[in-house]
């Protein structure tokens, strides 16, 4: 995956959801970690959003 392809805070994303996984003792990114690390962003667009 080419990750200059994408955002400057998708990359983070990805990289936050892959730290989320290896928290939960996962060896492989799951849409759940993605999410979790986009909940998580606190300068993202989805938390301020959700209030």
């Amino acid at each position: 995956m080419r990750l200059d392809k994408f955002t400057l805070k998708a990359q983070e994303a990805i990289q936050a959801s892959q730290q989320v996984a290896e928290r939960f003792g996962n060896q492989q990114i799951e849409p759940e970690h993605l999410m979790r690390a986009i909940l998580e962003q606190k300068e993202g667009v989805i938390p301020p959003l959700l209030g």
